[in-house]
C-alpha cells in the first residue's frame, strides 16, 4: 500500500505560502521520509524550489478570506475537498503547509487501520487557550489541518459530503449556527463526519501556536517563539503555526 504526503499551496496577494511549503516539505522529508505531492497553481509552482516532490497543477477557487491581525486577507482553501481525487496514494497524510513535523508521530498514525483520522482537540502552547472561542458553533469542531485517510468506500463518502457541504455552505452554516461567514475546512469536515457518523479521533491534542505569537527562529529540530514578554521553544513536537505570514519576514 502506497503512503504519501499531500499538501496544498497557493500564494495570495498578501501571503507567500510557498515559503511555508518549502519548510513544511523539508520537515516532512526529514522525519517521515515519504513521497510528497503538492497541489498548486502555475504561478505558485514557479516559486517553489523543491525538486524532489510531485506537483499537481490546478486552478484554485477564489473569493474566500480569513482574518489576520485585524484585516481580511485572501485565502484559497477550497481545493481540499478534492483531496481524495488529488491524492495518488492509497494511504494519505493530508497536511496544511503551515504544519511542521518534528517527529515521526504521523508516520506511526498512518500505520493504523482507521479509514480517516483527525484531531478533535488542540493544545495552545502559550498556555492562554486562545485557539477556540466560545459559542462558535453547535457542532464540535474537528481540525482539517492534519487528516490521515485511506482510499475506502467510507472515505470517498466523506469527501463527497465535504464537496456537498462546500456547495451549500451557507445552509449548513445556518443549520449548525457557525459564527463565521467565511468557508472553513475545519467546519466542512466536521459537518461531513457528523452527517455520516464517520471518522476517528487522533488521540492526542494538536499542538498549536495561535495568531499573535511571533516565531523568531526555527531549524530542523524545533521552533523558538515569543508571546508577550516571554520567549520559549519547542523541540521534538509537531506544531501548527497559525500565523501563516511568519515565513515572509
Amino acid at each position: 500500500m502506497t503512503t504519501g504526503v499531500l499538501l496544498y499551496c497557493f500564494d495570495t496577494e498578501t501571503a507567500k505560502y510557498h515559503n511555508l511549503a518549502e519548510r513544511c516539505i523539508l520537515q516532512a522529508q526529514e522525519y517521515l521520509d515519504l513521497p510528497i505531492t503538492v497541489v498548486t497553481n502555475k504561478d505558485t509552482q514557479s516559486r517553489l524550489k523543491s525538486k524532489s516532490v510531485e506537483y499537481k497543477i490546478v486552478t484554485e477557487k477564489t473569493g474566500n478570506t480569513r482574518t489576520y491581525r485585524g484585516q481580511n486577507v485572501p485565502w484559497h482553501n477550497k481545493e481540499r475537498a478534492l483531496a481524495y481525487e488529488h491524492s495518488p496514494y492509497e494511504n494519505t497524510i493530508l497536511m496544511d503547509c503551515d504544519y511542521f513535523v518534528f517527529s515521526d508521530t504521523l508516520l506511526q498514525l498512518s500505520a493504523s487501520q482507521y479509514d480517516i483520522l483527525l484531531h478533535h482537540d488542540t493544545h495552545d502552547l502559550t498556555g492562554e487557550d486562545m485557539i477556540v472561542g466560545s459559542d462558535e458553533s453547535t457542532l464540535p469542531l474537528v481540525w482539517a489541518t492534519v487528516t490521515l485517510f485511506r482510499k475506502t468506500t467510507n472515505t470517498r463518502a466523506v469527501f463527497d459530503m465535504i464537496k456537498h457541504v462546500q456547495a451549500y455552505y451557507s445552509h449548513y452554516r445556518n443549520l449548525y449556527r457557525i459564527k463565521y461567514n467565511n468557508y472553513r475546512n475545519d467546519y466542512a469536515f466536521a459537518i461531513a463526519l457528523h452527517q455520516l457518523s464517520l471518522g476517528s479521533k487522533i488521540p492526542t491534542p494538536m499542538a498549536m501556536l495561535p495568531i499573535g505569537v511571533d516565531v523568531t527562529d526555527s531549524d530542523a529540530s524545533g521552533v523558538v517563539f515569543k508571546y508577550g514578554n516571554y520567549t520559549n521553544f519547542i523541540t521534538g513536537q509537531d506544531v501548527h503555526i497559525m500565523d501563516k505570514e511568519w515565513c515572509d519576514v
